[in-house]
């Protein structure tokens, strides 16, 4: 199968879900493309260390936010 062909048999596959189901996809396939959780750790330390640390109640607030208005 060349990958035509398999893209044009996942959107078939894709275009059949329903819009609940499509959005428990999209949040797998995000979930899927995050790096893994010890090297995000790392990387968040060493921006602390640097000062350079996130605002997690900015960060909270504006995914709280997101989520509210879905």
């Amino acid at each position: 199968m060349s990958t035509s062909e398999l893209r044009r048999e996942i959107k078939r596959a894709v275009d059949k879900l329903t819009p609940e189901r499509l959005e428990s996809l999209a949040d797998y396939v995000h979930f899927l493309s995050q790096a893994p959780l010890m090297q995000r750790i790392q990387a968040a330390e060493q921006d602390i260390a640097a000062g350079q640390g996130k605002n997690w109640r900015k960060v909270w607030h504006a995914s709280w936010r997101a989520v509210s208005l879905s």
